[in-house]
């Protein structure tokens, strides 16, 4: 319940920004959207992740309970990825339930209260909207992995984005699609868990984050 006001207080923020996770590519491919020349930033506060508020209506039981299992173990690969990176601030719930005292406030507002409670000139939120478990061995499985997520990077002084990603994939067959050969290959030509393909993922994509990859 916690994840799901976080998220309708941030989408309320900056709604117009996860509205674009349609316009960007969601087959894993790894393009990103980003504002040129970028600013610097003092830091950027990383958001617990969020899930969509839809899908604990939409959903089944199960369903809903494993994409927030989803979400708090993406946390913890950002906070395993980001451990020791002064440039990143990572929030937690009560952190960001102090912060957002007023969960109907305008969008920069609520931006600014951010960015004033941690000092940071920019919002990194993460949105979680598939997870799904492999069903059967790294030899055969019967159903995939298959992770959805996307990544937005928001500037607190004027509320606009400055990069966005997505990263949406379910783990193929080699015989089903012979383009997946390499990735296949760095995978041992195993089924991979979803833990696993999850913690590939963001690692692929906070990789081609600027902020990140200066850190370097």
């Amino acid at each position: 319940m916690r994840r799901l006001l976080i998220l309708a207080c941030f989408c309320l923020l900056g709604s117009f920004v996860l509205g674009l996770n349609g316009c960007f590519p969601r087959d894993g491919s790894g393009d990103v959207q980003e504002a040129k020349p970028l600013p610097e930033l003092s830091c950027i506060a990383v958001l617990p992740t969020a899930v969509p508020v839809a899908s604990g209506e939409t959903l089944l039981k199960d369903d809903y309970k494993m994409l927030l299992e989803g979400a708090a173990y993406l946390d913890s690969v950002l906070a395993d990825l980001l451990a020791g990176n002064a440039q990143f601030n990572l929030l937690n719930d009560n952190q960001i339930d102090g912060i957002l005292t007023d969960s109907w406030g305008g969008r920069i507002q609520q931006l600014r209260a951010i960015g004033q409670a941690t000092g940071c000139g920019g919002v990194l939120g993460t949105t979680l909207s598939r997870y799904r478990q492999r069903v059967g061995s790294e030899l055969s499985a019967e159903t995939p992995a298959a992770v959805s997520f996307s990544m937005n990077l928001v500037g607190v002084e004027k509320g606009v984005v400055l990069w966005s990603t997505s990263f949406d994939e379910a783990q193929e067959a080699l015989f089903d699609n012979i383009f997946t050969y390499k990735k296949s290959k760095s995978r041992g030509f195993k089924w991979i868990t979803v833990q696993d393909l999850t913690q590939r993922g963001v690692q692929s994509r906070l990789d081609e984050l600027p902020y990140y990859q200066k850190q370097e």
